[in-house]
């Protein structure tokens, strides 16, 4: 029999599979399936959704036929199975439910595409399918794919090098472009991003991206929402390959609800991502069962994440949320120890200086420049904060400890997080307000900079 390991390309699910059952009295019934999940060298899982015709026919006459497709030559595989039993909880259910929930949030529909149990069928046989009208030729028109990449590099050479990377990191600001540049130069993953958790319960703000045209900084992602929101829900690492085509429904009810006249929250930051993602892994940033954030890397191959993939980025997002929380916590330890001045920041310029409108909206915590949304919740408190003390007094160095002695600021007594939500204004103001700079000055201690001319307004 042909191994299943040697069908690693079929499981990932990027062309539909055929499901065949016969009920007792010989009457045969056909489904699509869009997944089959591969579980041991034994046996596969199919997800029991909606089909209560081959539910039917299966609990009446446990023998069935899968047909697998090989997206790269189009070969086509028929397994023979006979049904052993049904799981609805446990490792493989949950990460079967957590799959279809992400792409089904995706399009507003999470709740709706819920999966009632976990098929598991023993595989009797695996015979390749000879011949199939149309698939040959079509596997010639589209001509041989180019050589998928052998997997991850994890050796011990580069989680050394990675961990050197991360230990001469000096801030945390230097950390989070250090573990993205790293996944990239020695991993091999070109487009990633981070997200901590919010001052907002149940939301994660994107803190640091790399490999996107716009870097998305300050964007959010509710818990539920999409793969990032559900591995935040869930806690657990989620991996789906063939995401174009599961996606297309998404996008189809994504313009069908700007026809009915619903648009985008224009105060809402738009998550960076690839225009056609096909494979996108999460994974969550625990630490000691606390969510510090989410990893997440996409890429456009097929099926770039294979279960190896999985497993050795999971190890490794526990060493990264470490680490992470290690630099959150020493920044704030070490606040009154000087720094030099973080090079090549820029210096107010004696050119004309632009005049630049900055507008704060109380009931919504948020702040426009010019019109446009710039930021919100603490990080918008915190900009708004310096910029008044800036206007009143000619102020323009602070201290990250008085800031959390500012009862306005409403900080958490317990782990306020001020240091990432810093990042995360100064990131976001060098993206749409260059003329405003937040330089870090020392540990603790950073120096407010403009190089035009700010007018402040207050709107209810």
């Amino acid at each position: 029999m042909i191994p299943l390991e040697s069908l690693t390309s079929c499981f990932q699910g990027l062309i539909p599979a055929w499901l065949c059952t016969c009920s007792r009295d010989g009457v045969p019934n056909v489904a699509i399936l869009s997944h089959v999940d591969y579980v041991d060298s034994r046996h596969v899982a199919l997800s029991f959704q909606f089909f209560n015709k081959s539910k039917r026919n299966v609990s009446e006459n446990p023998k069935a036929m899968v047909r697998l497709y090989d997206p790269d030559t189009m070969q086509v595989y028929a397994l023979r199975l006979r049904f052993v039993r049904t799981e609805t909880e446990g490792p493989l259910f949950e990460s079967m439910r957590l799959r279809i929930e992400a792409i089904a949030s995706y399009s507003g529909l999470k709740g709706i595409f819920r999966l009632l149990g976990a098929d598991v069928y023993e595989v009797l046989s695996v015979e390749p399918v000879e011949h199939e009208a149309g698939l040959l030729a079509l596997a010639a028109a589209r001509g041989p794919r180019s050589a998928q990449p052998s997997g991850v590099p994890f050796t011990m050479k580069a989680l050394q090098e990675l961990s050197e990377r991360i230990h001469r990191a000096p801030t945390l600001d230097c950390l989070l472009d250090a573990i993205l540049e790293t996944l990239e130069s020695i991993f091999g993953f070109r487009h990633s991003m981070i997200l901590l958790a919010s001052d907002r319960p149940e939301r994660l703000e994107t803190i640091a991206s790399r490999g996107y045209r716009e870097g998305g900084v300050g964007s959010e992602v509710g818990f539920g929402e999409g793969i990032i929101g559900m591995v935040a829900e869930a806690r657990k690492p989620i991996r789906i390959s063939g995401m174009l085509r599961q996606l297309v429904y998404a996008d189809a009810v994504a313009k069908r609800a700007q026809l009915s006249g619903l648009s985008p929250d224009a105060q809402r930051i738009p998550l960076p991502g690839l225009p056609n993602p096909e494979s996108q892994l999460g994974i969550p940033l625990l630490v000691r069962d606390e969510l510090i954030g989410v990893l997440c890397i996409e890429t456009d191959t097929s099926y770039r994440f294979h279960e190896e993939d999985r497993a050795y980025l999971e190890v490794l997002g526990g060493y990264l949320a470490i680490a992470i929380q290690n630099a959150l916590l020493r920044e704030r330890a070490e606040e009154a120890e000087p720094l030099p001045p973080r090079p090549g920041a820029p210096q107010p310029s004696a050119e004309v200086r632009p005049r630049i409108e900055l507008t704060h909206y109380r009931s919504d915590e948020c702040i426009l420049v010019d019109g446009e949304y710039l930021v919100r919740s603490l990080p918008a408190k915190i900009l708004w904060k310096i910029l008044n003390e800036r206007q009143a007094s000619g102020q323009s160095e602070f201290t990250n400890r008085l800031l959390r002695l500012d009862k306005s600021l409403g900080l958490p007594a317990f782990k306020d997080n001020l240091e990432s939500r810093l990042i995360l204004l100064r990131r976001r103001l060098e993206q749409r307000c260059p003329e405003i700079r937040i330089v870090q000055s020392g540990r603790g201690r950073f120096r407010l900079e403009l190089s035009g001319e700010v007018a402040l307004a207050e709107r209810p």
